[in-house]
């Protein structure tokens, strides 16, 4: 932990009091949080879809290999996204990267919505995937540039918020739409209904403005002054303090860059500047630790652990899946109403801690659930019409009902009287219904004996508890893990390196949410469910000590302070000295004001 001199860019003395903020601020914050909206409602209607999509006409057959790929390509496609955005939003401003956003994302849920094969859908989420990509790095940015100094975590925070509310709307509406004819129409309008709120951001960026910071970056100054007027509803003193600040900051970034010959692209500029490349590790590495942590394999996949703990009605696992994003959705106010009084860095500990414990309470339930679940019969005494020459029938041995159910290729046919029975090769026409050979065979569309199938969950007295423990996980992991990365990223790099290094930091972002939605599947077949939750319990202990000993408190700083917290004592020094110097030449100017008729007019 580091403290900086109590030195503003400007050298002004910050009003007393904080200003008293018009509807305006909360109007646009509303308008570009509604990209953390889009964000979760993606990342979890997807889960509902993918109960009926398997099934649907023009979409049948889907394997293993098309579900993962139409469930991961749009995090890996948020990766490509978030790295464009970087550059582009430095060249044309955010909020037209933010009208880019909107306008993708409404065409790629209208493209999902009507797609009628396989390829069209690929194209769809493809589309969904870059315009998320968009948004995840551009609105945090937006907000950061933008928002007051003293709401301004909890601002950001609103963006995660907003992630999880999406999330509990797109359970909702998955629920509802599942009732309208769910394998040709309903899960079209789960992907249609994201069209409506991505219009209505698009419509409110036309009317919003720029933000400041950028606007004098790029030579209009009467602008910012405009916006700054508006943010801070008039309130003259506040507007002089931050039109100094970005003055002073941007002065003295100047400075900085002919002093050095600064010059080439920013990434390698980026990487000439310790203090910057290494917060920029540091946002980056927390990007990768909430992803690591497992959120999104309980979010792609909240239908296939729920029915795996024992639940076999869709209807039933999509409103759970409700109740569960509830638990998603109420997490996030912790840190919207502490992020300002206690701090960054002890919520993000708090929920990190609570998330280990929680992952651990996880596995143990599957855990048991699989201890539970029903033996199978020995190899040697699968007999009768089982023909071992069938695919995948030599690899549908696990001991028990839990491990045959986990392998993708098999399903449990067992007595309903006795519960034991064979792990057997599913059916390649009909896999949740019947086997491919042995007991559970189609005999004119039927079993014809005593024997019941089961491909995706086991019967067990454990059944409600991996819900509940996935409940527990949400509320600790959305009450600090869910935004903090998001906010500390938006304030831990100077101007010149903000997009760049937060188009990074999201990209490393989306990329470890690929890892993860890619190899959750192959990893419970490897080391079983609870095996997974366990390592990623491990990953999040090693988490814990990173945030403990490399992230800085920046609670209460300017956006332009907090780049010194990641400089060695020398390197303050040095910055201190240059501000100090800008600090006379901008006062000098500031205090050259002169009033004509009423209005203020600055001799910069």
């Amino acid at each position: 932990m580091v403290a900086i001199a109590a030195i503003s860019s400007s050298g002004r003395d910050k009003p007393a009091s904080n200003p008293r903020l018009g509807l305006f601020v909360y109007i646009l914050a509303s308008a570009a949080v509604i990209g953390g909206f889009l964000f979760g409602y993606d990342t979890s209607v997807v889960s509902a879809a993918m109960l009926y999509m398997p099934d649907a006409p023009g979409l049948k057959p889907m394997d293993t290999v098309w579900q993962e790929v139409l469930v991961s390509i749009s995090p890996g496609m948020a990766a490509v996204g978030s790295l464009m955005s970087g550059t582009s939003s430095d060249y044309i401003g955010r909020r037209k990267v933010i009208l880019g956003a909107s306008a993708i994302f409404t065409l790629g849920a209208l493209v999902c919505a009507a797609s009628v094969n396989k390829i069209m859908l690929l194209i769809g989420r493809i589309l969904l995937g870059i315009a998320i990509g968009f948004a995840s790095m551009i609105v945090p940015v937006y907000l950061g540039e933008t928002a007051p100094t003293h709401i301004r975590g909890m601002l950001v925070s609103a963006f995660a918020l907003m992630i999880s509310f999406g999330q509990v709307v797109a359970n909702v509406t998955g629920g509802a739409f599942s009732y309208i004819d769910p394998y040709n129409v309903g899960w079209r309008l789960m992907f249609a209904f994201a069209a409506v709120p991505s219009l209505i951001q698009f419509v409110c960026f036309i009317f919003l403005p720029e933000t400041p910071r950028w606007l004098y970056e790029n030579g209009f100054e009467e602008e910012t002054r405009e916006v700054l007027e508006k943010v801070y509803n008039g309130d003259k003193e506040w507007v002089e303090y931050e039109m100094a600040e970005i003055i002073a900051f941007n002065e003295d970034q100047a400075k900085e860059n002919a002093q050095n010959q600064h010059s080439g692209p920013v990434i390698w500029r980026i990487l000439k500047t310790p203090h910057v490349l290494k917060a920029c590790f540091i946002g980056s590495m927390l990007q990768a630790f909430q992803q690591l942590a497992g959120i999104n394999t309980i979010l792609y996949y909240t239908a296939d652990i729920i029915r795996s703990s024992g639940i076999s009605n869709n209807h039933t696992t999509i409103w759970i899946s409700v109740g569960l994003s509830v638990c998603n959705f109420i997490g996030p106010f912790i840190p919207m109403s502490l992020i300002e009084k206690v701090g960054r860095r002890i919520l993000f500990l708090f929920s990190c801690g609570l998330v280990v414990l929680s992952l651990i309470f996880i596995g143990v339930a599957f855990l048991l659930v699989n201890h539970d679940s029903a033996a199978t019969f020995p190899a040697n005494q699968y007999t009768g019409n089982f023909n071992s020459s069938y695919p995948d029938a030599k690899g549908c041995f696990p001991r028990n009902c839990d491990f045959c159910v986990t392998t993708d290729a098999c399903g449990f046919c067992h007595d309903a009287n006795t519960k034991q029975g064979y792990c057997l090769p599913a059916s390649s026409d009909d896999p949740e219904v019947f086997s491919s050979t042995g007991s559970c065979t189609s005999t004119n569309g039927s079993i014809s004996n005593n024997f019941k199938w089961e491909k995706y969950y086991c019967d067990t007295r454990f059944t409600l508890l991996p819900i509940i423990a996935c409940g527990v996980y949400l509320l600790t992991f959305s009450s600090g893990f869910t935004s903090l990365p998001w906010v500390l990223n938006s304030e831990f790099y100077p101007m010149w390196a903000r997009s760049t290094c937060v188009s990074i930091s999201t990209t490393s972002n989306w990329v470890f949410n690929l890892i993860i939605a890619l190899t959750y599947l192959s990893l419970t077949q490897v080391i079983g469910k609870y095996g997974a939750f366990w390592l990623y319990a491990g990953l999040t202990v090693i988490a814990f000590v990173f945030i403990l000993f490399l992230v800085p408190e920046t609670k209460g700083y300017s956006i332009e302070e907090v780049e010194m917290l990641f400089m060695n004592k020398k390197q303050r020094r040095e910055a201190e000295t240059r501000r100090r110097e800008t600090v006379t030449e901008v006062r000098s100017r500031m205090n050259s004001t002169v009033s004509f008729g009423g209005q203020q007019v600055h001799k910069y």
